[in-house]
């Protein structure tokens, strides 16, 4: 009799670990299909439009900084489109990825090079012989390779790329806690039918607390005005911050959409096995 209370509560406590797992393994998931791919950041710049703010504060800080800017822009404007800057931003988007994941050691370099390159074919002939005096008239000071280790600290990039790295693999540790979990009930509960039954039930849960996790979520995030204050607190050299508002927005309504469908698919798997593997019996409750 107690072996059986013993097994009841360790089932019990079982369970429980794997509707929190599931939820780890969602959470991960998700953020693996989101925050760690550049194709997200993508998605949410085009429709955000956020290419096209990046591009309209450039000229603005160009006017505003550079004394002898504002004879650039007419150039500029033409050279730097806003297709031409998206295709820069993923090749650059690119080189910094491959850094956080770990696949090279080396910061990527912002090449301001190829901006200045596109420049000649604007000129006139008489700017285009002496091209490089003109450069140099408009944009002085600016370097034609930009370190990212000169903007923020290599500390600062190096924790960002353990925390990169860690989420990478986060995923694949909460299945295989999964499996072994499972096959812990399995060999516990000595069924595999009413094993599954558990397992849908977990499933089902983490399910539900995911949506609920998301709905919450919004309400906070999105609903309460507090990234419009964020927004505002961290806006940085004039840039506007009902742009970046936006486009933290448009980020978490991608990032808990997903959220959304992989709770629904758990809730849907842990129904189905709770249905087809109880069939004809009764669920049986160790006593």
């Amino acid at each position: 009799m107690r072996m059986r209370i013993l097994q009841s509560v360790f089932v019990a406590l079982l369970i429980a670990i794997l509707a929190i797992n599931l939820v780890a393994m969602g959470f991960s998931f998700s953020m693996r299909l989101t925050f760690l791919r550049l194709k997200f950041y993508d998605d949410v710049f085009q429709k955000a439009q956020f290419y096209g703010q990046i591009r309209q504060w450039l000229f603005s800080r160009v006017n505003a900084e550079l004394p002898n800017g504002h004879e650039a822009l007419p150039y500029l404007e033409k050279a730097m489109t806003e297709d031409w800057l998206r295709e820069e931003v993923l090749l650059l988007g690119g080189s910094l990825f491959n850094f956080l994941k770990g696949q090279t050691d080396q910061l990527p370099v912002i090449p301001l090079y190829k901006l200045f390159d596109r420049l000649d074919d604007y000129m006139t002939p008489a700017q285009f012989e002496n091209r490089d005096k003109v450069i140099n008239y408009w944009f002085g000071p600016i370097p034609e390779r930009v370190r990212f280790q000169d903007i923020l600290s290599v500390e600062f990039f190096w924790v960002v790329r353990q925390s990169v790295i860690f989420f990478k693999w986060l995923p694949w540790g909460t299945v295989g806690i999964f499996l072994i979990l499972t096959g812990i009930l399995i060999a516990v509960v000595r069924g595999v039918k009413q094993s599954l039954i558990w397992v849908g039930a977990s499933m089902a849960s983490a399910g539900g607390v995911m949506l609920e996790l998301s709905l919450a979520g919004r309400w906070i995030l999105l609903g309460n005005g507090i990234i419009s204050q964020l927004a505002s607190s961290v806006a940085f050299l004039n840039f506007p911050s009902h742009a970046i508002e936006l486009l933290v927005k448009t980020c978490l309504e991608h990032f808990l959409w997903r959220i959304d469908l992989i709770a629904l698919l758990l809730l849907l798997i842990g129904a189905g096995l709770i249905t087809f593997c109880d069939f004809n019996r009764k669920l049986v409750v160790i006593k």
